[in-house]
């Protein structure tokens, strides 16, 4: 179900920015990115995951074997603009009703580390984890591991900017915590480094 509206929404962006031929096209190249990767679909996370980037790739090959200039601004409308208000708006609603945004971020960020990622493709090094703040080393990727070995590294810091729909939501001074990377593997770095760092709320 999940998966299938997931495959319903992408499309739907493909299909207002390049129509229904490249559409088509994009779909039937999709299936067999999926095939031609099943392999490294070794949990359940990754096979979810795997549907995801084989999406992202297939989009990406399409634009490319057409020469679109802009197929970053076209890929980033597919994956980000398209839904980003609506996402943030039920973030926003999420942080005004929640009395500790930062225990519940730190808790939701475990919970996806086996749910949505497992630890079969993915490394989750916590190197500090207190009252104060939550800092989490991940030096095996999934995406960028696919990306790598399909030639389409390029794709990497766009999608790593997945993260900043929600990210750019969290302000220090409203809800008491603050949201950075400094390292990405997708900028030449060793591992992806996330800090989630609690910080004092302005009085209103």
């Amino acid at each position: 179900m999940i998966k299938s509206m997931i495959e319903k929404g992408f499309f739907k962006g493909v299909k207002q920015k390049l129509g229904y031929e490249k559409a088509n096209e994009i779909r039937e190249l999709y299936i067999m990115v999926l095939k031609e990767n099943m392999g490294l679909a070794t949990d359940k996370p990754t096979e979810f995951n795997l549907m995801y980037t084989s999406l992202i790739l297939a989009t990406y090959r399409v634009l490319k074997k057409y020469q679109f200039e802009n197929w970053e601004e076209i890929l980033r409308y597919i994956l980000i603009e398209r839904t980003k208000k609506k996402q943030q708006f039920f973030m926003k609603l999420y942080l005004l009703i929640d009395p500790n945004p930062f225990k519940r971020i730190v808790k939701i960020s475990k919970e996806k580390q086996d749910k949505h990622y497992g630890n079969v493709n993915f490394t989750h090094d916590i190197v500090r984890d207190d009252e104060q703040a939550y800092h989490l080393h991940v030096k095996k990727c999934f995406y960028f591991d696919f990306f790598r070995a399909n030639d389409a590294l390029e794709v990497m810091p766009m999608f790593c900017t997945l993260d900043d729909i929600w990210g750019d939501v969290l302000l220090p001074h409203k809800h008491g915590v603050r949201f950075s990377r400094p390292k990405l593997l997708s900028k030449g770095d060793s591992y992806c480094f996330f800090k989630f760092d609690r910080t004092k709320k302005e009085s209103l």
